[in-house]
């Protein structure tokens, strides 16, 4: 009865019910990526785990931001929720990015040192 009062109301029921269908379609779109990843030859399962998981977590802080900017009562209280939205992305963007530095740093500690390397191949001078 209230969305008949209130054209408003009807617009921000229609909007919900939209957010809902991208999600399903979202949804599907990622199960087809992930499913197509895991099919390459060689590809790294866990790398594709860990951007799945990454990207989960994007697409449910997106939805959640939309439900809660739609449900907001007034301007201000948008605008409190827009803001906690962009310090939670500033904050996982950090987390990140010092998530990526350590595995990054990790993977440069398997490689053979180059000093190493070039003692292999290049043999010593013999100094009599």
């Amino acid at each position: 009865m209230e969305t008949e009062k209130n054209p408003f109301e009807a617009v921000r029921a229609m909007m919900l019910e939209n957010l809902e269908k991208v999600g399903t379609a979202t949804q599907s779109y990622l199960d087809m990526v992930e499913t197509t990843m895991r099919g390459f030859p060689g590809a790294n399962q866990e790398q594709i785990r860990t951007f799945r998981e990454y990207i989960d977590r994007q697409v449910a802080a997106n939805r959640d931001f939309g439900e809660k900017l739609l449900r907001a009562k007034d301007f201000q209280e948008a605008f409190r929720i827009q803001v906690e939205y962009f310090q939670s992305q500033l904050k996982g963007a950090a987390l990140d990015a010092t998530q990526i530095g350590a595995k990054m740093a990790g993977s440069f500690n398997t490689f053979i040192p180059l000093s190493n390397y070039l003692r292999e191949r290049i043999p010593e001078p013999n100094i009599a």
